[in-house]
């Protein structure tokens, strides 16, 4: 091949990979090295002329092909100066090709014909100029390049745009008041009260001990917190308590009772008067039980209960506060529980609890004259419990502590009275006229078997009550 011709293709081949810059590159590269056709290494006659054309028709090619680049650059956005020159220069950045001399010797290869180096139409030129600019990656099997782009801009902040302001802070609660943890324990107990009311209707069992028990816990509540509320809304509403647990006091009585002497009859050695002896219990207690259960229901379905149950769904249970429930109850509420407690010291150092504490100390306490002792100190014993499981929801732990040893210490004195009283209800059967003999003796020996669990529940609260004791003084500290 002629040097003139080789200079053609490797002016057409810069043309088509490197746009207008490669194409002047090329120009130069021909009129400096060669010179214009004189010299050595001048072109043969009549060709160059040919040459010249052929170089001008690529040169407007490669001009129409860099316009229409730089029509397109200015479409897409001015990013400054020298944006077009450097999308021709991002163009220009793929490798030129060298012209290799042994090229036509060498064999081609299997399916490729021989290369064309005439130059191309100004269509052509731009298509193999787009498909140099962005090779099939999935012919070639390689990955495509990076984009060069940079990466797009954040929107412009507004200066008159008003900005977010963050949340505000979660406003910090009031502490509770002494009348908020008083409303809280009389709201829950009113609602188990009034809840167990259709049960006992139904004959549900141990409604009515539940139902009498939530009438006691209120009673406790409004006497131990009686300095937060007005005097004359307070007893009336204590005085309407106390009539609804009398009335559920027979059937609950009798029912505690007659399960407690038909156990002890298991434990007792058969005789020929245990029968009848057993008859004459179950006749009193079931007979008790059954009016108990009719003077509940007559109280239910009085207008008085239904007064009560009105003022007691109302929010504030027909109650009016003093200034004092005003106060925080970290303050208050610790203070009157420990008053409770006081009381309850005050009573249980009245009880001869050396004599107690001795087990089957002799003689046992048959006769029951202390009795009223002991169950007074019982009542004190609950509200004592009550005050504290007053005090557990908003004091934790510490209430929650003690209220369960005063539950040990409540329920060995419930026992006691359980025990006197089924004592008592035998004594005055075996007084009987129409019993005698040997079934007059079994509650002889029932009565006996009564009262020595009566000085069993006294050792019991004998053992419980010293390390109680000690803890009592706590309660004030419980709100620092």
């Amino acid at each position: 091949m002629g040097r003139s011709e080789r200079q053609v293709k490797e002016q057409v081949e810069a043309e088509v990979e490197g746009g207008v810059e490669g194409a002047e590159a090329a120009g130069h590269a021909g009129t400096g090295d060669h010179g214009s056709g004189s010299g050595s290494g001048g072109r043969p006659p009549g060709k160059g002329a040919k040459t010249k054309k052929k170089r001008a028709k690529a040169a407007e090619a490669a001009k129409a092909a860099g316009s229409a680049k730089s029509g397109k650059s200015a479409k897409a956005g001015d990013d400054g100066p020298g944006s077009a020159a450097e999308e021709q220069s991002a163009t220009t950045r793929l490798p030129r090709p060298r012209s290799d001399p042994d090229a036509a010797r060498r064999p081609e290869a299997p399916g490729t014909g021989p290369r064309n180096t005439e130059p191309q139409s100004t269509e052509a030129q731009n298509t193999e100029v787009q498909n140099t600019e962005a090779p099939d990656a999935e012919a070639s099997g390689a990955e495509a390049p990076a984009s060069d782009a940079p990466p797009p801009a954040a929107p412009p902040i507004d200066p008159d745009q008003p900005t977010a302001e963050p949340p505000p802070a979660p406003a910090l609660l009031p502490p509770r008041t002494a009348g908020d943890v008083l409303l809280d324990h009389l709201r829950a107990e009113a609602a188990e009260f009034l809840a167990q009311a259709p049960r006992v209707r139904d004959g549900g069992e141990d409604a009515a001990h539940r139902m009498r028990v939530a009438a006691r816990r209120m009673r406790s509540a409004l006497r131990t917190c009686k300095p937060l509320l007005e005097p004359g809304p307070t007893q009336a509403l204590s005085l309407e308590l106390r009539w609804a647990a009398d009335s559920l006091a027979g059937e609950r009585d009798n029912e505690v009772l007659l399960e407690r002497l038909l156990a002890a009859f298991e434990r007792l050695p058969a005789r020929s008067g245990t029968p009848r002896a057993r008859a004459a219990v179950e006749r009193r207690l079931r007979g008790g039980l059954s009016s108990g259960h009719t003077t509940a229901l007559r109280a239910l379905d009085s207008a008085d209960f239904e007064a009560l149950a009105r003022q007691l769904a109302e929010p504030g249970l027909g109650l009016e506060f003093t200034r004092q429930a005003a106060r925080p109850a970290a303050e208050a509420v610790p203070r009157l529980a420990a008053k409770a407690f006081r009381t309850l010291t005050t009573g249980a150092e009245g009880l001869p609890l050396a004599h107690a504490a001795v087990a089957y100390h002799v003689p046992v306490p048959l006769s029951g004259e202390d009795d009223e002792a002991w169950h007074r100190v019982r009542i004190l014993g609950k509200r004592a419990r009550y005050a504290a499981d007053l005090c557990a929801p908003e004091f934790g732990a510490p209430a929650k502590s003690l209220a369960k040893r005063m539950k040990a210490v409540t329920e060995s004195l419930g026992t006691h009275q359980d025990a006197a009283l089924a004592a008592e209800v035998v004594r005055e059967l075996a007084l009987s006229p129409r019993l005698g003999g040997a079934a007059a003796f079994v509650l002889g020996e029932l009565y006996t078997v009564q009262r020595f669990a009566v000085a069993e529940a006294r050792f019991t609260f004998a053992s419980l009550w010293p390390p109680l004791r000690e803890r009592l003084d706590e309660v004030e500290r419980w709100g620092s």
